[in-house]
């Protein structure tokens, strides 16, 4: 019995006084044989023992509900484990949509345990939402999901996940989320900046499903779309906020390889806002691929097939940091086959 370097049989062995057991000399007489027994093979076997018994509860966490990330009662994450859990697992945040005035972690529970049968540890956070308050406006979403991050990261070792290879996913206003946590490499000013300054907030890959990138360019399909996150204000100052929720026009060299799924028909979200991201990845060097469908927004027009193989393929993205052709764009057809 295994577990990276650690092996059973080697601490058994490693108990052997010159190869042989000191419990078996016949020459022993029962006192020698229990203070030998004491002095020797009982604080070895103890060690087996512990160690197994910490290897077991670990790989045997249960799942976890309503963690708090941070201060504010709206900041909670679930996690779902494999069964087994591997050590320093790979870990993805997953992002609900909402228009990001709706939707909560906890719609996300089958997703959740889709992507945890692949190995990963599947992470659902929730997020401020937006509500006509100003103080609830971009950007405090992207606060709460890099705290979020950060707060993961800075966990890692409990979580069982490895701290180099925590991704992010989200669908619809969620893959908006994701797709910034993997394009900005440092803490935004905001809300909860100041907390756990010295931990990275970027994603090491994302995957999007039909997430807008273009604030901007988006308002010609929907003049108000963009409007509902940042609020009102004078023309340069929304134009400043749009640009800046926008990963499109944000993407610089470093940010992680990068899977967008998304429909071709789909009505809220255009198709060339995902077209537009990956050409955005492509110029910086990243590694993006673009799965299209022939539906609308999200998975719909989709199989159930079909839906449950695109977790199955985003889980293993996310152990993988790719998949297993070239950088570009392909059809749901041609990969989910």
């Amino acid at each position: 019995m295994r577990w990276g370097r650690f092996s059973v049989t080697r601490l058994w062995q490693a108990s052997k006084p010159h190869g042989r057991w000191a419990l078996t000399t016949p020459q022993a007489n029962g006192k020698s044989l229990r203070a030998n027994f004491k002095a020797v093979a009982m604080p070895r076997i103890l060690a087996v023992l512990l160690l197994l018994t910490s290897l077991l509860a670990h790989s045997a966490k249960a799942d976890e509900k309503a963690v708090a990330y941070g201060p504010n009662p709206q900041q909670l994450l679930d996690v779902c484990r494999p069964a087994g859990l591997p050590p320093r697992a790979p870990a993805v945040l997953m992002i609900h949509g909402g228009g990001w005035r709706n939707g909560s972690r906890t719609g996300l529970g089958g997703a959740c345990r889709l992507v945890a049968q692949t190995g990963v540890v599947a992470i659902p956070v929730d997020y401020t939402l937006v509500t006509a308050q100003p103080d609830t406006k971009w950007p405090l979403q992207f606060n709460d999901v890099q705290l979020a991050m950060r707060w993961v990261r800075a966990h890692a070792a409990e979580l069982g996940i490895d701290p180099n290879r925590i991704c992010a996913e989200g669908d619809s206003a969620g893959g908006q989320l994701a797709l910034m946590l993997d394009v900005m490499p440092r803490i935004a000013p905001g809300v909860g900046a100041g907390i756990l300054p010295g931990v990275s907030p970027r994603a090491d890959c994302v995957i999007s499903i039909s997430g807008p990138t273009d604030m901007l360019s988006i308002e010609a399909q929907h003049p108000n779309y963009a409007n509902n996150l940042v609020g009102a204000g004078p023309p340069a100052f929304l134009y400043a906020r749009k640009r800046d929720a926008s990963p499109a026009l944000r993407v610089g060299p470093g940010a992680g390889p990068a899977l967008l799924l998304h429909g071709l028909d789909d009505p809220l979200v255009p198709f060339a806002q995902a077209e537009e991201m990956r050409q955005a990845f492509a110029r910086v060097g990243t590694p993006a691929w673009l799965i299209s469908h022939p539906g609308g927004h999200e998975f719909n027009g989709m199989t159930g097939p079909q839906t449950t193989a695109a977790w199955a393929l985003i889980g293993n993205f996310v152990r993988a940091n790719r998949l297993a052709w070239a950088p570009g764009q392909a059809t749901v057809d041609e990969v989910l086959r």
